[in-house]
């Protein structure tokens, strides 16, 4: 996802400054304990009290890199969730368009079978005439659906209505071969 920073991360951080912290205790107890009664134990005390200049500065570069951890992670935190909220943006689009050309399959599906059934069993000619213009306009609409769902990158929209013009354009076949007029 990301390379790795040479920076310390939190988990890094955070244990340094706590090790730091942990040493810096360490050496204000051995400072408070003992009596001042004796020179050897004054020059510890007075040695032990001297390293914590140093620890001090050593855990305020801890501290810092602790909060430049914080920041990144922040950042990242931040980075991740703009991009996932415009992922669920584009998500939000292609369902959209997605169920615009579910609506317009399951109209046409719906259209098809109302012709089918207005139209079984028609013998004059003006019926087979008028089933004829119908299903032509069927599978007009159907190419411009499998064309439009195929343009928006849904090949699986595309497929089903394509599958969909071929079994209408049969059934015009079919029509033709019945007697009904030949396509205009």
């Amino acid at each position: 996802m990301s390379t790795p920073s040479a920076e310390p991360d939190l988990i890094a951080a955070a244990t340094a400054l706590q090790q730091t912290l942990e040493r810096l205790q360490e050496v204000v107890e051995r400072s408070l304990h003992g009596a001042l009664t004796t020179r050897k134990q004054i020059e510890r005390t007075a040695a032990a009290l001297t390293a914590l200049g140093s620890l001090e500065t050593e855990i305020g570069l801890h501290a810092r890199a602790l909060i430049g951890a914080i920041d990144r992670s922040r950042r990242l935190q931040e980075d991740l969730t703009g991009k996932a909220h415009a992922r669920a943006l584009e998500l939000q689009a292609r369902s959209a368009e997605l169920q615009f050309l579910m609506d317009a399959l399951g109209k046409l599906g719906e259209e098809t079978h109302r012709v089918a059934g207005s139209f079984e069993g028609q013998t004059t000619p003006d019926g087979l005439a008028a089933a004829a213009v119908e299903l032509d306009a069927l599978v007009s609409r159907a190419r411009e659906l499998a064309e439009q769902a195929g343009a928006r990158g849904f090949d699986d929209v595309r497929r089903q209505v394509e599958t969909l013009r071929q079994q209408l354009s049969a059934a015009r076949n079919r029509l033709t071969l019945s007697g009904g007029p030949a396509r205009a």
